[in-house]
């Protein structure tokens, strides 16, 4: 197996094999935004120049994704930086939590919700308050991402109540496949139809952009984004994994297994 390092956004140009990631759709768009936001990323491939596995890394979060379903490359990658998790669809005997991935067809898909709540596009003007939400909501985000998110298409609908941000989410379109992503509510404002309004202005606005299909990663604990969802006749497609930190593995392997 050959790992190189990929510099640039125009090295970005490589090819996949038959079946390489649910995800293929958008590998080269997250390899751009994670080299814009300070992040490193990385390719292998096998003796005949295949590609094996394609891994993005961010520094601030100590967080990345492993796109393989080569054991091998994932292996590789999984030990490359420290981290604090990481993202795969290959499953391995490692300590992990399930994500499901939910689809939905958006060209046949007809809305018929109503809204409690007034939906906004994030504008210009709105960067501060975002990156101060999402930074009090995700801790550990890197703060770079909201503004190269946001340059480079990607959509953050958000509900303000007065001058506060009650709830965001954050939607994307490429090559005509969206992603649902980043959805949160302030405690304070749950379990009152807040998420199921984001998560339909999104539908809607991927609909008017005349997207072919739309997708969203929920963790199984999160019961509540899964049941707003299906309410939206989301159905689960397959799952990707979320791995922790090696040392919490390495805890589990003295004690003789594993939680899987």
């Amino acid at each position: 197996m050959e790992v190189s390092q990929i510099k640039s956004a125009l090295d970005v140009s490589f090819s996949f094999p038959v079946g390489f990631s649910f995800f293929e759709p958008y590998i080269k768009f997250h390899v751009k935004e994670i080299l814009e936001i300070g992040g490193e990323a990385y390719l292998s491939r096998n003796s005949d120049g295949t590609v094996t596995g394609i891994f993005i890394y961010d520094y601030a979060e100590e967080s990345g994704t492993i796109f393989t379903r080569s054991r091998e490359a994932f292996d590789y990658f999984y030990r490359l930086k420290p981290f604090n998790s990481l993202f795969s669809e290959l499953k391995t005997d490692f300590d992990n939590e399930i994500y499901d991935i939910y689809t939905l067809d958006i060209q046949h898909l007809e809305l018929a919700h109503r809204f409690s709540y007034e939906i906004s596009a994030a504008e210009d003007e709105d960067l501060d308050k975002i990156e101060q939400f999402m930074s009090l909501t995700h801790p550990k985000i890197n703060k770079k991402w909201v503004r190269v998110a946001l340059k480079n298409g990607e959509k953050c609908f958000v509900v303000k109540l007065g001058s506060e941000i009650a709830g965001v989410g954050w939607v994307s379109l490429v090559n005509r496949v969206g992603r649902l992503h980043s959805l949160f509510v302030r405690s304070q404002f749950r379990r009152k139809g807040m998420g199921e309004d984001i998560l339909n202005a999104r539908l809607l606005w991927l609909k008017t952009k005349h997207a072919q299909s739309a997708f969203a990663e929920i963790s199984r604990l999160n019961i509540a984004s899964s049941n707003n969802v299906t309410k939206a006749h989301m159905k689960v497609f397959g799952q990707v994994f979320q791995y922790f930190k090696p040392e919490l593995n390495k805890k589990l392997e003295t004690k003789g297994g594993d939680r899987n």
